[in-house]
């Protein structure tokens, strides 16, 4: 069996769609990925990453009949006064990829900028009162930070709802949109509705500018899975996300997953009996590699593929087998030819077999067990069988 595995781990061409027509804002899109159904994304490495600032839990909510996500992020100490330069230091010390650190940096000089056009002041000025721009933090790094760990490559919207009213904030009352939202929104299409509240934040339009490609009526590809997120406002509606796959796979190429655990605590029985109950979890394949571990201890790496419908199912098997307490998982595709059951007719009798094709060449080989059948009613061991075989040829 041939794994390609795509770098990084994910197949190439996946599309994620805002549906951001009852508005948006920085902890709405959060929210909506934690709600992804599936394996999809493990934000717990990003909350980790955010928990000097914030803690952020995710909370289910129902609104209008529809099931989604919430966020509440509460700040970790009492925050500061914070500036663009104090901004960018706190991103450059976060353990990030050099192209989110980039995105990350790109968003709080974009919001800086737009702030400082509105207020006419210099960028340097510009202060995040927003609980020391905590907010902005979480929804900045975190944003960028999924969009890379999804394999995201493109990225579309829905048109921009407008709205009216006015909101209370540091520097008095001011318009809806907020004047940063707007300029953010400029070159963008929007369409008018009769709301009198803020259905999008600055930190909402900010998102739509450093990361969507193109606008679009609704995605395009294969649906892979949707997330719905709330915010604050109990009576708003959320945004959806849809990630889709814009690059299907062809016929011969199937997705999978990989699981994999070190272990050293198992007696030999134990072992083979926790390959034997993974296998009939539902696995394509089990396989222990010995090896030598921590403290000079004999142990192995333990490696399983599976599906995506039986993942949850085989990743249980796992850990009741195992008790291990972790599994790394890679998603990955593998090329599989295609084949066909067929009846092999030798000079000794016939086996099943299965014939597999790659361009022009034909690939057959006999099934095990129809090999040990054979070999068995002549009395043979299979290596016998199978040297006769070779040597007297078949049909």
């Amino acid at each position: 069996m041939t794994i390609t595995h795509a770098d990084p781990a994910i197949p190439a061409g996946r599309l994620l769609h805002l549906d951001c027509r009852a508005g948006l804002a920085g902890d709405m899109f959060l929210a909506a990925l934690a709600d992804f159904a599936g394996p999809w994304l493990d934000l717990q490495p990003l909350y980790a990453m955010l928990r000097p600032f914030a803690q952020v839990q995710p909370v289910r909510e129902v609104r209008r009949g529809v099931a989604g996500t919430r966020l509440e992020i509460l700040p970790a100490t009492d925050q500061p006064l914070r500036h663009l330069p104090e901004l960018l230091a706190i991103a450059a010390q976060l353990p990030l990829s050099g192209s989110v650190q980039a995105r990350v940096q790109q968003a709080f000089h974009r919001l800086a900028e737009a702030e400082a056009a509105v207020h006419g002041v210099a960028v340097e000025s510009i202060h995040f009162h927003e609980v020391g721009a905590v907010d902005t933090i979480v929804d900045v790094v975190a944003a960028c930070w999924a969009v890379e760990a999804l394999g995201v490559e493109r990225i579309t919207a829905s048109p921009v709802p407008w709205f009216a009213g006015t909101v209370q904030c540091a520097h008095g009352t001011m318009p809806l949109p907020a004047p940063a939202t707007v300029r953010l929104l400029h070159g963008k299409p929007v369409f008018p509705t009769d709301a009198t509240w803020e259905l999008v934040t600055p930190t909402g339009a900010l998102l739509l500018d450093i990361l969507v490609d193109e606008y679009a009526a609704g995605p395009a590809g294969v649906l892979l899975t949707q997330g719905t997120g709330y915010g604050n406002n109990p009576a708003g509606d959320g945004v959806r996300l849809f990630l889709c796959d814009s690059d299907p796979l062809s016929p011969e190429l199937q997705r999978l997953w990989v699981l994999e655990c070190t272990l050293d605590h198992l007696t030999g029985e134990e072992l083979g009996a926790a390959l034997q109950g993974i296998m009939a979890a539902g696995a394509l394949d089990v396989i222990y590699l010995p090896g030598i571990m921590k403290k000079n201890r004999p142990g192995g790496l333990l490696q399983v593929l599976c599906g995506e419908d039986l993942l949850e199912q085989v990743e249980d098997a796992v850990f009741r087998h195992t008790c291990t307490l972790g599994l790394r998982r890679t998603l990955a595709t593998r090329r599989v030819l295609p084949r066909q059951a067929m009846t092999l007719r030798t000079p000794l009798g016939e086996l099943a077999a299965k014939q597999a094709r790659r361009g022009d060449t034909c690939l057959l080989r006999p099934e095990h067990e129809a090999m040990q059948t054979l070999a068995d009613s002549l009395g043979l061991s299979v290596a016998e069988l199978r040297l006769k075989l070779v040597q007297g040829g078949g049909e």
